[in-house]
């Protein structure tokens, strides 16, 4: 398995979470001030990346994965 690939394809789409947690930040918007409520972006850009890389990660792992077993049944 090729683990740089696996590392590069997490990151892509981490930085795309990323992205979907700011753009998700800036539409919706909380009218509320309490500290719960306070850097609400920065949460949704954190969960947006980690989910991102977790997802990335595991699909590309399972793409290479089947690929062996693939090579391995010919």
């Amino acid at each position: 398995m090729n683990k740089r690939l696996v590392l590069f394809s997490g990151i892509l789409t981490s930085l795309v979470g990323v992205g979907l947690g700011l753009a998700i930040a800036n539409m919706v918007q909380s009218p509320y001030t309490s500290s719960p409520y306070q850097g609400l972006a920065q949460k949704y850009m954190i969960i947006g990346g980690v989910s991102g890389l977790l997802l990335g990660s595991s699909q590309e792992a399972l793409r290479q994965m089947k690929q062996q077993r693939d090579e391995q049944e010919q």
